[in-house]
């Protein structure tokens, strides 16, 4: 489809999405290697606003100044389809963190002026992926990175600088290399996703101050699938997480551990990611782990060109690790063998 033929509508009104149901996330992906056209590019371009293209074109380098110039599109056609407003209406602000919020344009409906507030979002963006999380009535936070990202050659000395002691100790039990760094990239999307959700950024939380916990569980691959909809690992891995008992940050936490759920995934071959959305009380029962009644998270994925097609995606896609609704922690973490990873 070209995207001269999709420009000559609204955009916004062309790819509509309702918004996302409650304790769903919405999770759009954007490959750059999809986004071919100069002429597309020209017309993102023109989407955002002064300031936005004044920082795109700030740095040198054309594959960063690509980069910008995408995560800037995604973030306003992607929020922009669930307003239905033209995508260069959109404003932002930020909190003295900066994690951005979206400022809507003035709608009226039913002679009232209309505004999805409660809908949140968040970015994350490497040079071959992006990723946009979208939910209602709770913080959301997404981390993509790509698998073989450039880590230092101590892993373990990095380890016990940035983790907790117990998360150090646990990637110290794989001697081969490999997955050592592939269980150091998990740990690390679930920390990003976390501090992103909360927008304090890694200053105000340290990395430190909280302990994931990944064990096998054997409800996890068919929870998870049923969750996201698309295949899970066959050793699927449940997640948990706590605080620690020494936190270096003077201020106590005002959402408890178990009030947030994970989800951990490969969208693709090449990357790993990690949502992370805080847990509101909703009338829609689901199931935990042993097929209990309890209010859990979904996802649904796409993958999008702006402003010219969505397809769901599934493939290539894997579905790592889940964490339990905290209504359901307890027999949850039961169900969980404690022998890789003490917490």
């Amino acid at each position: 489809m070209k995207p001269a033929i999709m420009m000559a509508t609204v955009a916004s009104q062309h790819l509509f999405r309702p918004l996302p149901a409650p304790r769903e996330v919405h999770l759009w992906f954007l490959f750059p290697e999809d986004v071919r056209d100069s002429s597309l590019m020209k017309i993102y371009r023109n989407l955002l606003s002064s300031d936005e293209q004044k920082k795109v074109l700030d740095c040198s380098h054309v594959k960063t100044q690509n980069e910008r110039l995408l995560a800037r599109t995604l973030v306003r056609t992607t929020l922009a389809r669930y307003g239905m407003v033209e995508p260069s209406s959109l404003r932002f602000s930020t909190n003295e963190f900066g994690k951005p919020k979206v400022i809507w344009p003035a709608r009226m409906e039913d002679n009232k002026i209309w505004s999805p507030h409660s809908l949140c979002f968040n970015l994350s963006h490497t040079q071959s992926l992006l990723a946009c999380a979208v939910t209602m009535n709770g913080e959301v936070g997404v981390d993509v990175e790509e698998s073989d990202r450039k880590l230092s050659r101590n892993l373990m000395s990095l380890a016990r600088r940035r983790f907790s002691p117990e998360e150090a100790d646990w990637l110290s039990h794989f001697e081969d290399s490999t997955e050592q760094r592939r269980r150091f990239m998990q740990l690390w999307t679930l920390k990003e996703a976390y501090i992103k959700a909360l927008g304090t950024g890694i200053s105000k939380t340290p990395l430190k101050d909280f302990t994931f916990a990944l064990k096998p569980c054997v409800y996890a691959r068919s929870y998870l699938e049923r969750a996201v909809g698309f295949p899970a690992h066959p050793q699927a891995e449940a997640i948990s997480m706590k605080f620690s008992s020494l936190m270096s940050s003077n201020d106590e936490p005002t959402i408890p551990a178990e009030k947030w759920q994970f989800i951990l995934l490969q969208p693709s071959p090449l990357h790993i990611a990690s949502v992370c959305t805080h847990v509101q009380q909703f009338n829609s029962p689901g199931e935990n782990l042993e097929g209990k009644s309890v209010k859990n998270i979904s996802l649904k994925m796409w993958r999008t060109v702006p402003l010219v097609e969505d397809q769901y995606l599934t493939e290539g896609a894997v579905a790592l690790g889940i964490s339990s609704p905290a209504s359901e922690r307890s027999v949850y973490l039961s169900a969980v063998s404690s022998k890789n990873h003490p917490l």
